[in-house]
């Protein structure tokens, strides 16, 4: 911990600052991170721009001008910056309200002051957040211990109007020996690795790191691109060939996104897919992909093949009433048969008891759209939804057909899956089917469609078109010999 000494001398720093600050004076009452109260320490209404008045602590701008004098004292060094998180505080709004969710807030601040004494400095950066500021005395592992305590903190109830409410942490930890020494930097990096422990689960703690930085620095490049990439033409789909498992015939394509800028190369959706999800962008890209491949679907089916079908990925924060109009107009402008259009929803999508997910599904069904479920098998454990919803095809993760035909879990995993859907009144596909041994053995379970490298990688309209047409990819496998005529 920052000894009491230190920590006076630059709280009398920081409140110089703000004595310069041009305001009408006026009498404030402060607390400190002892989580006591000093009426009347400061005769200046420019203190009222360092004061939380939620919690009585300190806030961003007073932590930081405290950081910066310690980080120019021999110290600088040894200084930890940790941001701490409280996870769940808007569930209680949700349920409590706005006071309540306060009440909480000002007995977390209690909490953590209670822990610091005068041996730190301890603020409040907003909504949920704390900053804490503490010596590691040279020893890298101490601010993970003092992340523990602050865990333990946590661990019981919050009593509020005689109810028990219980709130987790998560914590970002960034040091000074491994940074520049610059308050804001400091924070700034706390802040990101508290946000990526949040990624990973709550009640977590987390070191900054050089490579967080560059993760982080990449992901906003990445948006900023990502906003333009559709008026740039970078955008494009495409198509990889879903196959009966008996016959081999090409009876379906999943349209797949693709993006290739000049700057980053070509970026893997799993990078950008969740960065559009972030950034607000998924549904004007999610509605593009639906015009695009609809439109094509509907070309190839007027020109040269009358029966095949397109899937479509949709992101959760696309399932909505938005989308059952958008589908609704694309059918329309394309010409292309709702029996024709499926789209490929994750299982998450339709585990939440919601009525508005009800609706869309309901809505869908009456266009004619068939759904199917992507990656089956990966997501949460209850199958409820499968009897609530009206669906038409599970969608065998990649993950259980790798370890066909040998594995002998994943050969029971995928008959029974299989064995559900038929029961189910569905159809099933695999995905990820690689060797001929693999569509051997899906096709004896009775798996309907097959999908993956066998057959072809994701190729251009063009490319998928002059295969399709000229029957190169039902040729490649089939399950059933054919007889010469």
């Amino acid at each position: 911990m920052i000894d009491p000494a230190t920590v006076a001398r630059m709280k009398a720093s920081a409140q110089d600052s703000v004595s310069c600050l041009p305001h009408e004076e006026a009498a404030l009452p402060v607390r400190y991170s002892s989580n006591t109260v000093r009426p009347n320490a400061i005769h200046h209404s420019g203190y009222a721009l360092v004061l939380d008045s939620l919690t009585r602590l300190h806030n961003r701008v007073y932590i930081a001008e405290c950081l910066q004098q310690l980080l120019k004292s021999p110290r600088a060094a040894r200084i930890a910056v940790l941001s701490v998180n409280l996870d769940g505080v808007g569930r209680i709004n949700d349920i409590g309200g706005y006071d309540l969710g306060d009440s909480v807030l000002r007995d977390a601040a209690s909490r953590l002051a209670g822990l610091i004494g005068q041996h730190g400095l301890l603020g409040r950066i907003g909504g949920e957040g704390f900053i804490i500021v503490v010596d590691d005395h040279g020893n890298p592992l101490a601010p993970g211990a003092f992340a523990r305590r602050i865990f333990d903190l946590f661990t019981a109830p919050f009593e509020v109007a005689g109810a028990e409410y219980y709130v987790s942490v998560s914590i970002g930890i960034a040091l000074s020996v491994h940074e520049p020494r610059d308050a804001s930097a400091l924070i700034r990096d706390a802040g990101s690795a508290m946000r990526h422990a949040k990624q990973y689960g709550r009640g977590r703690a987390q070191f900054f790191t050089k490579d967080m930085q560059c993760q982080l620095q990449r992901r906003f490049r990445i948006e900023a691109l990502l906003r333009h990439a559709r008026a740039a033409g970078e955008l494009k789909l495409v198509y990889q060939p879903i196959v009966d498992s008996a016959s081999g015939e090409t009876v379906g394509a999943e349209a797949l996104l693709r993006w290739s800028n000049s700057e980053l190369g070509d970026v893997a959706p799993a990078e950008f897919i969740p960065v559009a999800e972030e950034g607000g962008l998924m549904e004007s890209i999610g509605d593009w992909v639906l015009e695009q491949a609809c439109a094509q679907a509907g070309q190839w089916r007027w020109s040269f093949a009358p029966h095949v079908a397109v899937s479509v990925n949709i992101s959760p924060l696309q399932f909505n009433e938005h989308l059952v109009r958008h589908v609704a107009a694309c059918l329309e402008r394309s010409g292309l048969d709702a029996s024709a259009l499926q789209l490929e929803i994750t299982e998450r999508v339709l585990m939440p008891d919601d009525p508005a997910v009800s609706a869309t599904v309901t809505a869908l069904a009456e266009l004619g759209v068939k759904l199917s479920i992507d990656d089956f098998g990966t997501g949460y454990a209850s199958l409820s939804y499968l009897k609530r919803f009206a669906l038409h095809n599970l969608k065998i993760d990649r993950s259980f057909i790798q370890g066909l035909p040998h594995d002998r879990e994943s050969v029971a995993i995928t008959h029974a899956v299989v064995t559900m859907a038929h029961a189910l009144g569905m159809t099933a596909t695999a995905e990820g089917v690689e060797t001929r041994e693999q569509a051997t053995v899906l096709f004896e379970m009775g798996c309907d469609m097959l999908q993956g490298h066998l057959f072809s990688h994701p190729a251009s309209p063009a490319d998928f078109a002059d295969a399709l047409s000229d029957a190169d990819l039902g040729n490649k496998w089939c399950a059933v010999p054919q007889s010469n005529p």
